[in-house]
């Protein structure tokens, strides 16, 4: 009988143990069910994603991760985990969890085992990008994660992917320094990083109050700076909501920006949230002045010569405002208008282009209400490539006079507005020429009259030739002919 007893204790402690492991079995199976781990190994991302009551898979969490050359692609079971582990160094990881093989998941790794310390910032900062022997890095609070939420039996799948997943690539904090705390491991106590968070301040003062002048460019974004947990900037990250009111009775209504052109205070509230979570945030008061109208101004010309024919500064320049009072106006804009685009044209910004030979008036009146203008007188020329010389009798007779005609090419050159024209006889014993290009015939033979226009070309003069015959009796009429060089 006392045989009997114990057969029956014994089948009970079996059944017992047998129905115990089936229980843990099935409670370990199910928990392994509630996650699931994508690794994209060529965006250096981690998404976690988690079933939902449906038993579908949802992205619930994305990770900045740094992998290697030698972690493996393919689907894996999670295995072990280990709070600290040496690794290849030596050197060693907080929060390991067992992918396959050497292959875990585990933080940055620390120069001193059990010394959250002694973590190397050099290797931190690589974190998003290939850095490991084949493990996949992670910042604390993620491997922590990983370590305490996901069981082992999860299964990892490691891809490549240009896409760096649902819920895209987080941005990873960056460390100053050789080795220290990493900024995520917040549940240790002894991380002075815990006392530390982001800020926001003004650039300039710290009373909080902004002045503003009217229609002024300002980017509200540029008069703060941001810095996140570690000291570095964050600017880029900052947003901003904005509120105005006329006047300190009024009441503040949301508005989309700060409108410059809209006298009246505005009431903006800075927001930054850093790369690890934490939350900064700064509320200031702009005041945008009233307007301030201008009362006089000069222009930087009152005339200018431009020339065709040359390169753009030739025919080209700017017409700006140059001085005005008083130094407060609000607005300096100019409009800009020509007396005739044929001549000159002139655009939105005061550039001013040659067009065609003649005068034009530029006109610049203020655009703020004053109406106030000044004006640019614009004469354009045009250089000349060539010039031409004839004469109304080529065959005089002694005593006899005749007059050169000269012209520029091409058509419509007008050359600079100094220009001038000289002669010279090369036989002043045949013919002599004045300086108004008469000719006379003093004796018998034949001359070359050499006629020089100055300034006719961009650089350089132009010279051409006529040549006169003087016959020793009185001669016929003879046709007009002319010589031209270049």
């Amino acid at each position: 009988m006392y045989n009997k007893i114990k057969q029956f204790r014994l089948a009970l402690y079996i059944l017992l143990a047998v129905g115990l492991g089936i229980i843990f079995m099935n409670s370990d199976t199910q928990a392994a069910s509630t996650y699931r781990i994508r690794i994209n190994k060529q965006q250096n991302c981690v998404t976690i994603y988690k079933a939902n009551e449906k038993g579908k898979y949802e992205p619930y969490k994305a990770m900045v991760c740094s992998v290697g050359s030698a972690t493996p692609l393919g689907t894996f079971p999670l295995k072990e985990k280990i709070r600290w582990h040496e690794l290849d160094g030596p050197v060693y990881g907080q929060y390991c969890t067992r992918i396959t093989g050497h292959i875990l998941f585990h933080s940055v790794w620390y120069y001193e085992n059990n010394n959250p310390a002694s973590l190397s910032c050099t290797q931190y900062n690589k974190l998003g990008q290939v850095a490991s022997h084949g493990c996949v890095r992670l910042c604390v609070r993620d491997a922590k994660w990983i370590y305490n939420n996901v069981p082992s039996g999860t299964p990892v799948e490691i891809y490549n992917s240009k896409d760096p997943g649902p819920l895209g690539k987080p941005e990873a904090i960056k460390l100053s320094g050789y080795w220290g705390w990493d900024p995520t491991d917040d549940t240790n106590p002894a991380n002075p990083y815990n006392n530390k968070k982001p800020s926001i301040t003004l650039k300039k003062g710290n009373s909080g109050n902004t002045n503003i002048g009217f229609a002024s460019n300002v980017n509200i974004l540029k008069t703060i700076t941001a810095k996140n947990t570690t000291g570095f900037d964050v600017s880029k990250r900052v947003t901003y909501t904005v509120k105005y009111k006329k006047d300190k009775k009024a009441k503040a209504k949301k508005v989309k920006k700060v409108n410059t052109g809209r006298a009246g205070i505005y009431l903006v509230k800075f927001k930054v949230t850093d790369e690890i979570g934490r939350k900064a945030s700064l509320s200031v008061k702009y005041n945008v002045l009233g307007q301030v109208f201008i009362k006089s101004f000069k222009l930087n010309r009152t005339s200018k010569s431009l020339y065709l024919g040359g390169n753009a500064g030739d025919s080209s320049f700017k017409l700006k405002m140059k001085s005005y009072a008083p130094s407060k106006a609000s607005i300096k804009e100019l409009k800009f208008t020509s007396s005739n685009t044929n001549v000159a044209t002139v655009d939105a910004k005061g550039k001013v282009k040659a067009v065609g030979a003649g005068s034009a008036v530029i006109s610049a009146k203020t655009k703020d209400g004053s109406n106030i203008k000044q004006y640019c007188t614009v004469n354009v020329g045009k250089y000349a490539g060539s010039v031409t010389a004839s004469v109304d009798q080529a065959v005089l007779t002694k005593g006899q006079q005749t007059i050169i005609r000269t012209s520029l090419l091409p058509a419509g050159a007008t050359g600079k507005s100094n220009l001038s024209y000289s002669f010279a006889s090369s036989n002043p014993a045949v013919v002599s020429v004045d300086a108004s290009g008469n000719v006379t015939a003093l004796g018998e033979g034949s001359a070359e009259i050499i006629v020089t226009a100055s300034n006719a070309a961009k650089s350089g003069n132009l010279v051409t030739r006529v040549v006169v015959t003087v016959n020793p009796a009185q001669g016929s009429d003879a046709s007009p002919s002319a010589l031209t060089l270049n």
